[in-house]
């Protein structure tokens, strides 16, 4: 059997509800598929469908990888569109770099092979909503969304997680928990 996992940083369920209480004041008019609360995360690795049996393997090579690493603290910043300024698919909150997360994610994508290239520039971001293309593009005037939208996440661990999709909804599992020095 396979299950769909990536790789991430869970928040806290007080920041969660402050980023939906921000969706909800700002933005909840717009033709966004907006992410429901609970499933809030930073995702630093999709690893996608993998077969039940690989995932001990998977959660040794995490936790190798993750032995040494800092726990951190993350700086978000602002509310905007992306993943550019010319290509508009999401909204998301984009955070500061950091160089101890940098490096987390850089000892995770060599540990499980996924590294593409050096990402040291890795910029964390927390995805919001996608936007819905066809709506999107045929308002009249297109929104601004880039508003400053401060605080600070704690990161002591990393999670796998499972994504199912239930009930007509997409929800996240942790399957593991992989705690950070």
């Amino acid at each position: 059997m396979q299950k769909r996992i990536f790789l991430g940083i869970s928040l806290p369920e007080d920041i969660k509800k402050r980023l939906f209480r921000f969706v909800e004041k700002e933005y909840k008019d717009l033709p966004v598929k907006w992410v429901r609360q609970e499933n809030f995360h930073l995702t630093l690795n999709f690893l996608g469908y993998t077969q039940e049996e690989k995932i001990p393997e998977i959660c040794e090579k995490i936790r190798q990888a993750t032995e040494n690493s800092k726990v951190c603290d993350i700086e978000f910043l602002r509310v905007e569109t992306g993943p550019s300024k010319k290509i508009k698919r999401l909204i998301w909150l984009t955070g500061e770099k950091n160089s101890d997360l940098a490096e987390l994610k850089n000892n995770l994508d060599r540990s499980l092979g996924t590294l593409l290239r050096e990402r040291k520039d890795f910029v964390s971001h927390i995805t919001l909503g996608r936007l819905k293309k066809r709506e999107w593009e045929n308002m009249e005037e297109e929104p601004a969304i880039e508003k400053k939208f401060q605080f600070s996440v704690p990161v002591s661990s990393v999670e796998l997680f499972e994504s199912k999709f239930e009930k007509g909804k997409r929800i996240y599992y942790v399957l593991e928990s992989f705690p950070l020095q």
